[in-house]
């Protein structure tokens, strides 16, 4: 079950990835993801039967607000990177392909 206090260290993470984001470190992206996953994961699998007071259901709330909107901005520095990288890939694997489909013929 997702608390506020384990949504306070998801929401962190989030920032966190913001952050990295905003600077193009992709591998610490991934790695704070990794970290959101495992805790989320954590969350999920933790289900204490634990009834939360009207502010704590607030808290809760805004906090998941917040991560969305922290997912969404880190989504928009992650897609371009993500499909330049698809884009290289693939011509990548055409370029192979032609080259072992016709070998060296121009020189």
């Amino acid at each position: 079950m997702l608390t506020p206090a384990s949504s306070a260290q998801l929401l962190s993470l989030y920032e966190a990835m913001a952050a990295a984001a905003r600077a193009n470190d992709w591998d610490q992206v991934a790695a704070l993801e990794h970290d959101a996953a495992d805790l989320r994961k954590s969350a999920q699998n933790t289900s204490n039967g634990t009834v939360l007071s009207a502010d704590e259901q607030h808290t809760l709330a805004g906090n998941i607000r917040s991560i969305l909107e922290l997912d969404r901005e880190i989504r928009t520095h992650v897609e371009p990177a993500l499909e330049s990288t698809r884009k290289l890939l693939s011509t990548t694997v055409r370029d192979k392909a032609v080259r072992n489909a016709y070998g060296n013929l121009g020189g």
